[in-house]
């Protein structure tokens, strides 16, 4: 650490941030490659006890000494006997739109020149709110497992390709897939 302690006698959740090079700090965050400055121990930890997968024993270890740091980051796929494409599928499959809707809204995002992974994402997200339910970035990035700033750029690609539209009464920033006309 950059006063002198070692991260095992320390408590990982409240661990303060210092900058080593406020030099380097500020030239990545002009850059934006810092989304804040603070420290990212208890982002990391946090990151793996929300995932789905999590198990005990699983924890992020942190180790350091006077000349080195070390962080293990444990394989939440390894050993699980439901691989995680599966259920994924599982989750794609669900049903919770009319019939004609969902399959109209699945043509509209299958035409769309986005990736592949764009597109499933859009799918995931219309079999998890269906016509009905409004959401924000929040709730995208929780059901597709990503950060906000990844959430807000797939709702503003559904927003121009005109799949959702935005609700007011919510909030800001929260949407609902459109309905379709038969």
């Amino acid at each position: 650490m950059a006063d002198g302690t070692i991260i095992q006698n320390r408590d990982i959740s409240n661990i303060s941030s210092t900058r080593r090079n406020p030099v380097l700090a500020d030239i990545f965050g002009r850059l934006g490659y810092m989304e804040r400055q603070g420290s990212g121990f208890r982002k990391i930890t946090e990151a793996y006890y929300a995932a789905h997968n999590f198990r005990a024993g699983l924890e992020p270890k942190f180790y350091s000494d006077a000349v080195s740091f070390q962080v293990t980051l444990y394989n939440l796929n390894y050993g699980q006997s439901k691989p995680v494409e599966e259920e994924k599928q599982a989750i794609e499959s669900t049903e919770t739109v009319d019939s004609y809707e969902k399959q109209a809204i699945e043509q509209l995002i299958a035409a769309l020149d986005y990736t592949q992974i764009t597109k499933k994402h859009m799918i995931v997200l219309l079999n998890s709110f269906g016509g009905e339910s409004v959401f924000g970035r929040t709730e995208v990035a929780k059901i597709l497992q990503i950060s906000v700033s990844p959430a807000g750029e797939l709702i503003s690609k559904m927003r121009s390709a005109e799949l959702i539209e935005p609700v007011s009464g919510y909030g800001k920033g929260k949407y609902r897939f459109r309905q379709i006309k038969q």
